[in-house]
């Protein structure tokens, strides 16, 4: 594995300027993390394919712990479409064309991805352990914290300081949050629910990665919208050694490579391959 950049909890551009523009990426994180979760993608998309990377930090996030519970699913759709078009804004002054878009969604951040990709031209998702299921246990705990009991608990330490995720060098250097706020998990409930009736909207080519070993988001997750979205491309990679934060964990540079690969062909795709839709594993 290649070393992982400097913790920051920072949302990050790469610059706009890139060599060998070919258009821009916008990177979204997952519930309690930050932009360093898909900061080692970003570079490669930069570097690789001259994209420009924009990874906002979402609202409730970076500072405050107890700010997630007083933000709602809406601040999050909000702030992920308003990222987008700041971007798009800035590019299109520049290059006076409207260049392709990537949306890549770690998480939480995998169902506003799929929530954007409707309402602003896209022309390829990426989702990291994209999070509309967790596992049957936890939902029922959830939904108990969403009829007020939350209240009584606002927050849950997590198991692991650094996260859902194997690599010690993750796990020492990945700025989440430590605990988990109890009423926005109920939120991100609700963005499940709403973003599972939207999947047979979505029609932009879409590649998935989901952990075997992940303990927080079921891997039933990525295989359901594999299935029911409309895409005509859609890419299902199961990851062996992987836990849930995809791309820091010890396969990254495989999520990277493969990732990467997806994006050159939906931004330069062939007739055979806009034609084909691969099944999911």
């Amino acid at each position: 594995m290649r070393p992982l950049p400097a913790p920051s909890a920072r949302a990050f551009t790469l610059p706009r300027g890139a060599p060998r523009r070919r258009g821009a990426a916008l990177l979204l994180h997952g519930y309690t993390g930050t932009p360093y979760e898909v900061r080692v993608l970003a570079d490669d998309l930069h570097d690789q394919l001259g994209l420009a990377c924009h990874a906002p930090l979402l609202p409730g996030h970076g500072d405050d712990p107890a700010a997630l519970n007083h933000v709602s699913a809406d601040d999050w759709l909000d702030a992920a479409v308003a990222a987008y078009d700041l971007a798009d804004a800035l590019d299109q002054h520049e290059h006076n064309e409207r260049r392709p878009r990537v949306v890549v969604g770690s998480s939480m951040g995998g169902l506003l991805a799929l929530q954007l990709a409707l309402v602003r031209p896209v022309s390829a998702i990426v989702l990291l352990a994209p999070a509309l299921r967790l596992f049957q246990g936890a939902t029922a705990s959830v939904m108990a914290l969403s009829l007020g009991l939350w209240r009584a608990r606002p927050f849950v330490i997590k198991e692991s300081a650094g996260g859902d995720v194997g690599a010690d060098d993750a796990q020492r250097s990945n700025p989440t949050y430590k605990v988990l706020p109890t009423r926005g998990l109920t939120q991100l409930l609700a963005l499940q629910w709403r973003t599972e009736r939207i999947l047979h909207e979505v029609k932009a080519p879409l590649c998935t990665f989901h952990g075997d070993r992940d303990t927080t988001i079921d891997a039933a997750s990525s295989r359901l919208i594999a299935r029911r979205v409309a895409s005509d491309v859609v890419e299902h990679h199961r990851l062996r050694q992987t836990q849930h934060l995809v791309g820091l964990d010890v396969e990254r540079d495989l999520v990277s490579r493969l990732a990467c690969d997806f994006v050159a062909r939906c931004l330069s795709p062939s007739a055979a391959f806009r034609a084909q839709k691969k099944a999911a594993a």
